[in-house]
């Protein structure tokens, strides 16, 4: 497959991720039964969820290049098509949250972005491993037998794949889990959150990646905070409640 035909691929894939991902929400949403949100409040939710995806996703591209010279261009490349699945989850929960808060919404709405989330992100990072070297999302060197080569002769680890399975399966697990145990609205999404960082956590140790603190990739790091402040979320701030 040629550059300008894998690169096509990569962004039409990508397009039938969101695609996907947007009807899906909304699908759920309708099947579950809940009272739909006012016009004004699903126009402020989507503004506060596509704006905080989007500086989230910048922000995180722009920590990961602190750790070399900028070139000229930068600035536009990153404006332009700059991106990071993590920095736009987390942006995106925190603009939703914002717009919550300023409404005075306390419906949990996490759950239904989960399973979006999940089949969107699989679409996307086949996208990703059809783009080759390009997207710069492979896996190092590995002599396992199902390394690919993506077009300099060496056999790499398909990161981009483990990610697709990763996430579906544990969308899967999530869902068997939430019916078993009768989570309450709002756990699902965190349980999702907390374990696709874990898995970025781990898997950026199999991918090529610049260290910037602590033996971490800028990417790591971030991770690994969100992980910490979840954790505080979870365990620690309820107790100061009591």
């Amino acid at each position: 497959m040629s550059l300008d035909s894998a690169l096509t691929t990569h962004f039409l894939l990508e397009a039938l991720a969101l695609a996907v991902a947007t009807g899906l929400y909304f699908y759920l949403r309708q099947r579950s039964g809940r009272p739909p949100f006012p016009v004004e409040v699903i126009f402020w939710l989507i503004c506060g969820t596509l704006f905080g995806a989007w500086f989230g996703s910048k922000l995180v591209v722009l920590l990961e290049s602190l750790t070399r010279p900028l070139s000229e261009d930068f600035w536009l490349r990153l404006i332009a098509g700059g991106k990071s699945t993590i920095g736009a989850i987390l942006g995106g929960w925190a603009g939703i949250e914002l717009v919550k808060r300023r409404l005075q919404l306390r419906t949990q709405t996490g759950e239904f972005f989960v399973y979006p989330l999940a089949v969107g992100t699989a679409i996307a990072r086949i996208g990703c491993f059809t783009a080759g070297l390009e997207d710069q999302t492979h896996g190092i060197a590995t002599g396992l037998p199902w390394g690919v080569d993506f077009g300099d002769g060496m056999a790499r680890h398909p990161a981009q794949l483990y990610e697709a399975a990763f996430v579906l399966l544990l969308a899967i697990g999530l869902h068997r889990g939430a019916r078993r145990r009768g989570w309450e609205h709002g756990l699902l999404f965190r349980h999702y959150v907390t374990g696709y960082l874990a898995f970025r956590l781990a898997v950026e140790f199999i991918k090529p990646r610049e260290v910037w603190l602590y033996g971490l990739s800028a990417t790591q790091v971030i991770c690994a905070a969100a992980l910490a402040w979840l954790w505080f979320w979870r365990e620690v701030a309820p107790r100061r409640e009591d």
